[in-house]
């Protein structure tokens, strides 16, 4: 690995660390629920970073690196353009709070409301973005790669060698689209982390306040927003299957598959047809058989989708959906304090990941 390299990863390392005292602060303003679903999503993201630098560097399981050049030049430049543009937002956001301030208005208040279903399906719909992972890994990114390549050689050699990684790439798209969806998903979990952590220590310096009705009430406080826990459990399994070409992207996407549709069809089929609720829950068994039926029935078909790009038998393809959206059924029926975005798809990709090394 280069500096730059354990640089961008002493950096996750820092918002792991940092995800700890956000995790003692609820403990400390006595938010049990939030201090376990914080703890779960520290660890996970402090325990894969140390699963990738332990594989990439001291094992040498693959020829891989956390991040190469140029993404990693990227990642510094939105870093150093993010932070600018959110302190720019912070400090209007701050002129706004003593405005409203002199004029005495009060903040939106939605802790007397039930939690409208209009904004869970914006929730869940939202989740449909994670899918945008399985394009770039089997069908976006081999084109951005090719596109790469053909605008470098336009250029002089002594411009165009600086990305030789690139051009050394070419023979396998695989390991290409594994660096571009770390930088992706990576990038993303900084700006997502770095708001949250506003949200949290100062939510009247939150420049982003419409977010927070898509919130639950218990989601607004201490504790971690939902796409928080959804962009550390997809970067976690990304760092730590993804280096294992081709098995840790087809399981990636499968899982990711499972869990999203999983999740919207037991949320919002549950909620609006379900009756009998399981035990003192929220939750239905109505939903709970939609989101094992839309787990089952969705990862055969990105199995079958990816079949063109992976030699898949017939066997695998209905054999793992089956037992990842039982997975999914089981942690759906524990009802656990973590948040299912966390723990859907690490349990699903480890669990699957393991039975695949059977199987393929």
């Amino acid at each position: 690995m280069t500096i730059l390299s354990w640089i961008i990863l002493g950096i996750f390392y820092a918002y792991g660390f940092f995800l700890l005292k956000i995790t003692f602060v609820a403990r400390k303003n006595k938010d049990k629920g939030a201090f376990i679903n914080n703890l779960a999503n520290s660890i996970t993201l402090l325990f894969s970073l140390s699963i990738n630098t332990i594989l990439l560097n001291c094992f040498n399981v693959t020829t891989l690196h956390f991040i190469i050049f140029p993404f990693d030049i990227f990642i510094i430049i939105f870093i150093i353009v993010f932070f600018l543009t959110f302190y720019l937002l912070i400090k209007r956001e701050k002129k706004k709070s003593l405005k409203s301030l002199k004029e005495k208005q009060s903040p939106l208040n939605f802790s007397n409301q039930e939690f409208p279903l209009k904004y869970d399906i914006y929730r869940k719909l939202s989740h449909l973005v994670v899918l945008g992972i399985i394009f770039f890994y089997f069908t976006l990114g081999s084109i951005i790669k090719n596109f790469f390549i053909y605008f470098l050689q336009n250029f002089p050699p002594i411009f165009s060698k600086l990305f030789f990684t690139l051009y050394n790439l070419e023979e396998n798209k695989m390991i290409f689209t594994q660096y571009l969806v770390v930088f992706l998903v990576g990038i993303s979990l900084i700006g997502l982390l770095t708001a949250d952590f506003v949200r949290i220590l100062k939510p009247q310096l939150f420049p982003l306040k419409p977010v927070n009705r898509i919130l639950k009430e218990k989601e607004k406080y201490f504790r971690l927003g939902p796409h928080i826990s959804m962009s550390i459990g997809c970067f976690s399994i990304i760092i730590i299957y993804g280096i294992f070409q081709p098995i840790g992207p087809l399981i990636i996407c499968t899982s990711m598959t499972i869990s999203i549709f999983g999740d919207i069809s037991s949320n919002l089929i549950g909620r609006r047809f379900g009756k009998k609720k399981i035990r003192n829950s929220n939750k239905t068994y109505i939903g709970l058989t939609a989101g094992i039926a839309s787990g089952y029935f969705s990862g055969i078909i990105c199995l079958l989708l990816l079949q063109g790009s992976i030699h898949i038998s017939v066997l695998y393809i209905f054999i793992i959906p089956l037992i990842g959206s039982l997975l999914l059924g089981l942690i759906d029926y524990l009802d656990l304090e973590i948040d299912d975005n966390l723990t859907y798809n690490l349990f699903l990709s480890s669990v699957l990941f393991i039975i695949s090394l059977f199987f393929l």
